[in-house]
């Protein structure tokens, strides 16, 4: 019998897309500016999920 595997960064991804335009803010503020906030960002954590599988 095998264990499901633990979801461990998955509540770091929601809180950082919760607040993803705050984080840039304390972080990364010059680039924060750059940033259009009228357009909801794209998080493609998905995609690095499935490309890290397929080299495996």
């Amino acid at each position: 019998m095998t264990n499901p595997p633990t979801e461990y960064d998955s509540p770091w991804k929601d809180i950082l897309q919760l607040y993803f335009q705050e984080f840039m803010l304390f972080f990364f503020p010059l680039e924060h500016r750059e940033i259009d906030w009228t357009k909801q960002p794209e998080f493609l954590d998905k995609e690095l999920q499935v490309r890290i599988v397929l080299l495996k």
